[in-house]
């Protein structure tokens, strides 16, 4: 049996970027949040497996390693991290190899100090980030408004079908896009959640963290309750800190050990916050707005805050910062599928959620809102226009098209989420048919 025989795979959207870099690079490093799915996706393309939970390699010499890599290739090296040694070993191999594309793939759950011995790997090993199921892999959203459509230009005209009540979407935010907790009854992927928000702050951030005065597992839940409440904002390293003591029995943390916790999140992929947009590739305005605060996953924020569907459905504020976290992470599927990235736009009294933008310069503005009523579509209308009159003044080409992404229906408006329309050249775009 090859391992791409293993049981049934929900394609996912990496799929294809990883069978393309495979063809032109002689390893390929699949990185993100443990659990995701790495080692299932790398197996779909992989001949063989190199498990490192399962190997020691103490003391192994450079011989010994080599003959561990010695397997049909592509070679699935699961957990790099695990055995550091590895990363020189494979480039060493893909040299020995002359550099013939698709000889490894590697997973990696934690990225690792730096390490002069250690080389960059540069013209060897090229890196994607897989995430957690967006909506359309995971089946929430039929896909049938595409990102790449919006950014050739094309008109927007597409049945839902999926139009979830506010506490469907609750739950859906509750439960995430884990693959583990995919079809488990709600209650136990709500305790899965938990569980792994507690082994998050348990074991991978002490292990990400040198410092040993910095390895306190309260400490790590302490800095992701902070994030949690800070979803969706541009709050600051003072400002978190501050809040770190909302509500808890212990003192705020100081700037210092603050810094130490947000970069060991950020090492093991859970915190994945949006830099900022600007007209011209090097913006100097753009260079002096904070970034914008996200998890990984919106169920992260809710679980290591203990929040569940019927109380987030009644928290406006709150669920409204943990569907943007949501949205954020399918842009970010939708837009890597699509060679462009996601970032936002800020200025003194005025923001756009986010700008999808290509490499090659088209872009799609886009703002996200909760609830599809009048009083949030003008809102919407009114931002997203603004940015394209800016953009005009800054002598930028005009956006491909401006959108509007809602996640539920107002109560007074039954059909509004059914289908998405252009109004006034405006996207109004549900996110049970958003897609790549």
């Amino acid at each position: 049996m090859t391992l791409k025989e293993q049981g049934h795979y929900l394609p996912r959207l990496l799929d294809v970027r990883l069978r393309d870099t495979l063809r032109y690079s002689p390893a390929v490093v699949i990185e993100g949040p443990r659990g995701c799915g790495k080692t299932t996706t790398g197996s779909q393309a992989a001949s063989s497996l190199l498990a490192m939970d399962e190997v020691d390699l103490t003391g192994a010499s450079a011989g010994a390693l080599s003959a561990l890599l010695d397997q049909a290739p592509p070679l699935l090296v699961d957990e790099w991290q695990l055995a550091p040694a590895l990363w020189n070993a494979v480039r060493r191999e893909s040299d020995r190899r002359a550099g013939a594309p698709g000889q490894f793939i590697l997973t990696g759950s934690s990225t690792l100090p730096d390490n002069p011995i250690r080389h960059s790997g540069a013209g060897r090993l090229a890196s994607l980030r897989l995430r957690t199921f967006s909506s359309y892999e995971s089946g929430t959203s039929n896909g049938a408004v595409s990102l790449a459509a919006m950014l050739r230009g094309e008109p927007t005209d597409a049945a839902a079908e999926l139009t979830p009540s506010r506490l469907e979407l609750a739950e859906a935010i509750c439960r995430g896009g884990w693959p583990a907790s995919r079809k488990m009854p709600l209650e136990q992927a709500l305790s899965y959640v938990e569980a792994y928000v507690d082994a998050m702050c348990n074991i991978d951030i002490r292990r990400s963290i040198d410092s040993a005065p910095y390895r306190s597992t309260e400490t790590a839940r302490q800095v992701l309750r902070s994030l949690a409440r800070n979803i969706g904002t541009a709050a600051s390293v003072s400002a978190l800190a501050r809040d770190t003591a909302s509500g808890e029995p212990v003192p705020p943390l100081d700037r210092k050990t603050l810094p130490a916790f947000l970069d060991a999140f950020e090492n093991v992929y859970v915190r994945e916050d949006c830099r900022p947009w600007g007209f011209q590739p090097a913006s100097k305005q753009a260079m002096r707005v904070r970034t914008k605060r996200f998890l990984c996953d919106p169920s992260l924020a809710t679980g290591v805050l203990r929040v569940g569907p019927r109380r987030l459905a009644e928290e406006p504020e709150f669920m409204g910062g943990a569907f943007e976290s949501l949205v954020m992470r399918d842009l970010r599927a939708y837009a890597e599928a699509n060679n462009a990235e996601v970032r936002y736009y800020a200025e003194s009294g005025f923001e756009v959620d986010a700008v999808v933008e290509h490499r090659d310069g088209s872009w799609v503005a886009v703002e996200v809102k909760l609830s599809c009523n009048r009083v949030s579509i003008e809102k919407a209308k009114r931002a997203l226009k603004l940015l394209a009159q800016r953009a005009q003044e800054a002598g930028k080409r005009p956006p491909s098209k401006l959108l509007a992404v809602f996640g539920v229906n107002a109560p007074e408006a039954h059909t509004g989420l059914r289908i998405a329309r252009e109004d006034d050249g405006i996207a109004l775009v549900p996110i049970a048919a958003l897609g790549p």
